[in-house]
């Protein structure tokens, strides 16, 4: 009769392997990153253009695109469901956190576009921006979100005494340092591990 109890090196092999695996629940294509940073950044530029440049005007206003960011988001939720190997206590951090800083945003839009509060928008948005990022690059151990938050903060700063339509590119500005360029970073290591895992 084979003997099925695992020996004390066994054992030993198997936590390791579950630490292992535990310690890459993050596993993050960077593809949400570069999604949400491209929109920011197109929609300010376009605010930007309609309110400075002559001759320019938008047919719409550039912030709906948004909404169809939002759809694509959802089918890249979906899509990426089978790069996860284990939900984790860390995911659901992650996950209302990003939330939170959705409601956020929709409130101070909503809002401050019915008080009429104009450029402290802008600001407080970009303040908005380095809280997610920050928080997700301490819990996860990514320097490049890290310094993205601390980025938004500082241009926040700035914001507050730079008034006036040329705030959108601030702003632009934060969302390339925030989800852009981590976002590349994050992309090159997912395709990365991806090749190892298929031998390539």
């Amino acid at each position: 009769m084979e003997d099925n109890n695992l020996t004390h090196e066994d054992s030993l092999k198997l936590i390791h392997s579950m630490i292992s695996s535990a310690k890459n629940y993050y596993y993050e294509s960077g593809a949400g990153a570069l999604l949400w940073g491209f929109t920011n950044v197109i929609c300010f530029l376009l605010a930007f253009a309609d309110s400075k440049v002559e001759g320019f005007k938008m047919p719409f206003n550039p912030f709906y695109l948004m909404a169809i960011t939002f759809i694509l988001q959802f089918f890249l939720d979906r899509a990426e469901r089978k790069y996860k190997t284990a939900e984790t206590f860390l995911d659901e951090v992650n996950k209302y956190v990003w939330l939170a800083f959705a409601i956020s945003v929709l409130l101070l839009t909503i809002a401050g576009g019915i008080a009429g509060i104009g450029y402290v928008v802008l600001p407080l948005l970009l303040l908005l921006f380095g809280i997610p990022t920050f928080i997700t690059g301490c819990i996860n151990k990514f320097t490049p979100f890290i310094i993205g938050g601390i980025f938004c903060w500082v241009l926040s700063a700035i914001a507050f005494f730079y008034k006036g339509y040329n705030t959108y590119l601030l702003v632009a500005a934060g969302a390339t340092a925030a989800w852009i360029v981590p976002g590349f970073i994050l992309r090159r290591r997912f395709n990365k591990k991806r090749n190892n895992n298929h031998g390539v």
